[in-house]
């Protein structure tokens, strides 16, 4: 009878709770910018230059910024502007130098290279407890130095361009939902206020209930279906899954180093083990597969919690 070793911490067996948290806190402040600043270019800048009242202002930055006579023209404005906006904050990068030159990074790497270098640290711990003899952290030159290996660094590399590219596509359709909506209400002479509640609808779905917001997109099949799900959900979804993800690369990774050594892992998959677990997750808990057929199956589905931990030395294989 198999027995589990891990019965502590099951509600988080990534023990990443507090990084995809933190993870989500810094992707909810970008929108919550990004929503802001839409209110007051609509609103208080009257950028469309719908409002009737006149203004004491003068030559404010943004004021009647897309007063244009055409509504392209008006629609064509606000989007450039957003998109600026969305690249300051969602969709920010930063130069770092490097030998030869730099290299682009985004906001959102460190968050996964952190749950990288968790992943490593657990994959180490697990294969000590299992009973493998692999060295410590501190006896193979530091959790940064195991980083730096070329396999971990191509790998993690992948990773980074996934979520940012992920977050990419999120944005994307944002904006052409945002486009649709934009122009549809310039059409129907919405009152600023309104125009506005509905652009933050579509990016947080706030008020999506009372709101009619004809929001539609082309799927890569062509066929256009309604949208529901808005944006910083999506985005939500993407910080918890790619932590989860990251996470998981980094134990199988680590794992097959060390099968290049000459250390055979099988890996056991375990869930969080609380009422929260989707079924197709719960069939997996407890069963053994190589790290050739385990490489992918973590995150099973967005919002995933597993893990996988390599079986006791000494126990049967598959």
């Amino acid at each position: 009878m198999l027995v589990h070793r891990i019965q502590v911490n099951q509600y988080d067996p990534t023990k990443t709770l507090t990084l995809r948290n933190a993870f989500v806190r810094s992707m909810n402040r970008r929108f919550i910018e990004l929503i802001a600043v839409i209110r007051k270019a609509i609103i208080q800048d009257d950028c469309f230059g719908l409002q009737i009242e006149t203004y004491t202002e003068l030559n404010t930055p943004g004021f009647r910024a897309f007063n244009f006579p055409r509504t392209d023209q008006k629609v064509d404005g606000f989007m450039k502007w957003l998109q600026r906006q969305i690249d300051r904050g969602l969709l920010e990068t930063s130069q770092f130098p490097r030998a030869g030159g730099s290299v682009d990074s985004a906001w959102t790497d460190i968050f996964i290279h952190d749950s990288y270098k968790r992943g490593v640290l657990r994959a180490r711990s697990e294969l000590n407890k299992a009973g493998y003899t692999v060295p410590s952290i501190k006896v193979s030159g530091g959790v940064e130095a195991i980083l730096g290996s070329p396999f971990h660094i191509d790998r993690v590399g992948l990773l980074y361009t996934r979520a940012f590219t992920e977050l990419r596509g999120i944005t994307s359709m944002m904006e052409t939902q945002i486009s649709q909506i934009l122009a549809q209400g310039l059409i129907d002479g919405d009152h600023p206020t309104l125009l506005a509640k509905k652009l933050v609808s579509a990016i947080d779905g706030s008020n999506r209930g009372t709101l009619d917001l004809k929001i539609k997109y082309t799927t890569k099949a062509g066929k256009q279906v309604s949208y529901t799900m808005p944006a910083k959900q999506r985005a939500q979804t993407l910080a918890r899954t790619e932590t989860v993800r990251a996470h998981h690369q980094a134990n199988i990774q680590e794992y097959k180093n060390w099968g290049a050594e000459g250390v055979t892992v099988i890996a056991e998959f375990v869930t969080a083990g609380d009422e929260r677990v989707c079924d197709e997750c719960a069939g997996y808990h407890g069963n053994r597969y190589t790290l050739e057929e385990a490489e992918f199956m973590i995150p099973v589905h967005p919002n995933c919690r597993c893990v996988v931990i390599p079986i006791t030395k000494n126990s049967p294989l598959l």
